[in-house]
């Protein structure tokens, strides 16, 4: 009998909201560009909704609030976060597992763990972060955010070797092989992880964002005056020409931080935030009897394992011309949000994988166990029993489905000698979307653009100076 209480306590905890249904307005509002109704719907899931999700709210609000002009609150809601992350991971990112959390993720959903966010997003993050407080004239504070994207990327990867160690040696103790259970052709889980693997170049870097790479070279190269400043902007140079050898901008920064000195020609740079994010959606697998050892006995298992989809409706690019067209740029590719998401997807797809069997498993033997051991009890009691666990694997196996929807699917950019004038014309390539800005009288602008899809207007975000 306590079985079944304990039972019905998850049945009444699982039947709850998913994260899709409870930010359903908030991306409404986020999809057709209305930012004011998006910030208050972010800010009311951050300050009321459940409290396991709130860190992915307060980096929607942040993020909207930096659009829309708002550093102060935008500053605010990312100065959370990080308290959030300095809570869940220490100042190195050294992940803490609790009790409370292990045990939720093998009996529940994997949305009832509270979240923490991924790593693209913790780099996102510091990135804008910087970019607020270099908005503000804060160099101090942005050159401390550049530094904490790079140290968030290094500790990462040491976190995902680690659990993806921990998380092989738990499947062999149940007797489930990923290795091998991966390795089977045609098999469904294969081609969904070959499908994603697809996106990445064999010799892309592990969990880099050239955009956070070139934000730091920036700060060094345009903002710096002693050589281990043009050493810096040069290191993280190199990492940039090995990703786009042909891209003649980045190769002439390269050079200029390997002379060690500073450019006499004012410049503008004009960076693109184009489309969103791949989203998340649910797979049902069934696993194959080769994931499991002979003395298993589990010749199949259900799990529920997330998906990538991509959103193609995007502006393509944007043409930056002086006001007297005497110069005209187009934009190239500087961060593929799909490839950088699509990585580290695939990284993590044998912990996502070995965490859902881990709750299949237990969920399985706590089902047998319950229907076992009314087996003398009343038929009314055993179908009640019976549905109620059925019901119960149901509303548990799920997919952890949340990210950070904000995010652009691609940072552009270009670069261009100021015009005499201080005016671009900016044209949104395919749209009627014209806007001419006037720059600040610096030596170096960087221009901001946001745009959500093509059939909204782009929204010109702010200007940066790099000048010492």
């Amino acid at each position: 009998m306590k079985l079944i209480l304990l039972y019905s306590c998850f049945l009444s905890i699982g039947c709850v909201s998913t994260h899709y249904d409870r930010s359903e307005k908030f991306s409404f509002s986020w999809k057709i560009g209305d930012l004011q109704s998006a910030v208050e719907e972010a800010e009311k899931l951050a300050e009321t909704g459940v409290s396991r999700d709130r860190l992915l709210y307060q980096l929607e609000e942040g993020a909207i609030k930096r659009i829309q002009g708002d550093l102060k609150g935008s500053i605010f809601s990312f100065q959370k976060v990080a308290e959030e992350y300095d809570r869940w991971f220490g100042v190195h990112l050294k992940s803490e597992k609790r009790i409370s959390e292990e045990f939720l993720s093998t009996l529940g959903s994997a949305e009832w763990k509270p979240y923490k966010s991924r790593i693209y997003e913790r780099v996102m993050m510091r990135y804008y972060q910087a970019l607020n407080y270099l908005q503000e004239g804060d160099k101090g504070r942005a050159r401390a955010e550049i530094f904490k994207t790079r140290q968030s990327i290094e500790d990462s990867k040491q976190i995902w070797k680690k659990e993806l160690v921990i998380a092989r040696e738990q499947m062999k103790k149940k007797g489930v092989d990923l290795d091998k259970g991966l390795a089977v052709p045609n098999d469904p889980l294969r081609n969904e992880l070959n499908r994603i693997k697809n996106f990445v170049p064999k010799n892309f870097p592990i969990f880099i964002n050239p955009a956070a790479l070139y934000l730091e070279a920036l700060y060094f190269l345009r903002g710096g005056s002693q050589k281990d400043d043009f050493e810096k902007a040069a290191f993280s140079l190199k990492q940039l020409v090995s990703i786009y050898p042909d891209n003649q901008w980045i190769l002439e920064d390269y050079k200029l931080a390997q002379s060690h000195v500073s450019d006499t020609e004012p410049t503008t740079y004009v960076f693109l935030e184009t489309g969103r994010s791949p989203v998340r959606l649910e797979k049902r697998f069934d696993l194959p009897v080769m994931f499991f050892s002979a003395t298993s006995r589990i010749p199949y298992l259900g799990i529920s394992l997330p998906s990538l989809k991509f959103n193609d409706q995007y502006l393509k690019d944007l043409q930056v011309s002086s006001a007297d067209n005497s110069t005209s740029f187009r934009t190239e590719i500087l961060a593929d949000f799909d490839l950088i998401v699509s990585q580290e997807f695939e990284k993590f797809y044998s912990l996502e994988l070995s965490r859902a069997i881990t709750g299949a498993v237990t969920k399985a033997g706590l089902q047998y166990i319950t229907t076992n051991s009314v087996r003398g009890e009343s038929e009314t009691l055993r179908a009640v029993v019976g549905v109620s666990s059925g019901l119960l694997a149901q509303v548990t196996t799920r997919a952890d489905l949340r990210s950070w929807s904000t995010l652009p699917k691609q940072i552009r950019f270009c670069k261009l000698p100021t015009p005499k004038d201080k005016k671009l014309t900016i044209q949104a390539i395919g749209t009627s979307f014209v806007e001419e800005i006037s720059l600040k009288p610096a030596q170096t602008n960087l221009v901001i653009l946001r745009s959500i899809s093509s059939h909204v207007r782009p929204f010109v975000v702010g200007q940066i100076s790099f000048d010492p």
